[in-house]
This record gives C-alpha cells, structure tokens and sequence, in this order.
C-alpha cells in the first residue's frame, strides 16, 4: 500500500474525475449482502443461455462512493458482448471513499473491502446464470491489490485475475504459491504505483512456479488505459492491454485462446 503515498495533487484529481459517477442504463444495478449490509453491484448479462463465465470488476481509489463510470460500463458491456457475465462491485459501500492519498484509511478500510467482494463472489456461486468453476477478477490500481489479495487468501473461488497496475501486499505474499493464473499489466513510468512492484509479483509467481504472464508498457504511466485521463491516455497500449485481457480470459475461463461465445 506504501506506493499510493507519492500521489501528487494533479493526480489525485485526475482520478477524482476518471471515477466521476453515472447511473447508466446499459448496466443493471444490483445489491447483495455482506455481514447483513449491503453492497451495491452492477452487472452486464450475456444474451443466450447460461450458466456463463463470469469476470468481477474491481474499480480503484477514488474520492466518490459511486466509483463507476461510462468507461467502466463499456467493459462491462464487451465482456458480457463476449459471453461473460459482468459484474462491478462498488465495494465502498461499507465505507467512506478512499482516495489515493489516504493510506492509512486504505490499510483500516482493507479488510472490509475484502469482506465484501468474498461475499460477492459467494453471491456470484449461488447465481444460476454463473458457473461458480470459471469466475475471473480484473482489477485496477486499488482494485488490482484487491484482486491479487483474494486471490491468495482464497484461491479456490477464482479460475484468473487480470491485474492493471496493482500488486500482492507484503503481508500476503505467501500467498503465492496457490495464486490463480495471473496477468500483469503495468507502465514502466507509473508515478502511482511503482512499476518495482509488477516485477516482486512476476518474481514471486515465477518461484512458486505460478501460471502467468506480464507485459510492461514502456513510457506508460498509471490508468495508461482510461481516456478519461488524457494526460495518461495511450490509445494503442490500451487496446494491446484489453487484447491481452480478453486473451488471457478466454485461455482460462473457456480453455482455448479464443473470445467466448
């Protein structure tokens, strides 16, 4: 959690407007149960007959409670359009928002956040639309060391994660060695979350004998594939990235290295 200490202002802003909320209706929104709380959700279905794959969608650090957005919903969207039912978890709902700047809160507020996205998952399982054998996670930032961190602490519950620009906490990491298979996504120039950190990861999965890939984006920074952040945007690392992803999710979920159907 240390790397999110060197945000500057400009950049805390930046994320403040990538996770500008709105209510769109191309996504359903959604609630289950956490602790006897709730926890609001939205999901992009497949059309046809499931039960589908499923992908869980874990959004990063920002100052608003409602962290989804239109960019976020069109992943949602491609994913169901490629057979996975899609689901985003605004797993703030528990908590205040956390943003970037604010470790310490991050660090209190974790285990709760890992709270709600079990139980998502344990939703997810009872779902008959879901197949609970073939459910992925695609993190970003935050959401990435969310991803990673369930991913050790439950292995069991996830068929592969898609990390961008995240990384496995220290107190975790012996976790590695029943990881799921993992795909890092990282920019060489990240100011957020170092780049160091893609590596510890690949180092570690790479002792533990660990499926998985990494692809470093050289000259690419944090959220290199949000065009909501211009300043950061790259058009042709996020379309590699998303290929990638959707690759990487095919190989894992359907057993082969083509999109679902």
């Amino acid at each position: 959690m240390r790397s999110f200490q060197s945000a500057r202002g400009a950049f805390l802003a930046a994320l403040f407007l990538l996770a500008a909320s709105n209510a769109h209706a191309g996504w359903v929104k959604g609630e289950f149960a956490s602790v006897g709380k709730p926890v609001t959700e939205y999901h992009c279905v497949p059309n046809g007959a499931g039960p589908y794959p499923a992908v869980v969608m874990l959004h990063g650090a920002t100052d608003r409670k409602d962290a989804g957005n239109a960019e976020y919903e069109k992943m949602c969207g491609d994913l169901a359009g490629l057979g996975y039912y899609t689901e985003f978890i605004e797993y703030y709902s528990q908590t205040d928002a956390v943003g970037p700047g604010q470790p310490v809160q991050m660090k209190e507020d974790f285990p709760i956040w890992l709270a709600e996205i079990h139980s998502g998952l344990d939703a997810l399982d009872k779902n008959p639309s879901v197949d609970p054998h073939r459910v992925a996670m695609m993190g970003f930032s935050l959401g990435s060391f969310l991803s990673l961190s369930t991913g050790a602490i439950d292995p069991n519950q996830i068929a592969a994660i898609v990390e961008y620009y995240g990384g496995l906490p220290p107190a975790l990491q012996y976790g590695a060695k029943t990881m799921p298979p993992t795909l890092i996504l990282h920019g060489d120039k990240d100011v957020l979350v170092p780049v160091a950190m893609a590596h510890e990861l690949d180092e570690l999965l790479t002792k533990e004998k660990r499926p998985h890939e990494m692809k470093i984006y050289e000259g690419a920074n944090h959220a290199f594939n949000f065009a909501g952040l211009p300043f950061w945007y790259n058009a042709d690392d996020a379309q590699d990235a998303w290929n990638r992803s959707t690759k990487f999710l095919a190989a894992n979920l359907n057993g082969d290295d083509k999109p679902a159907k």
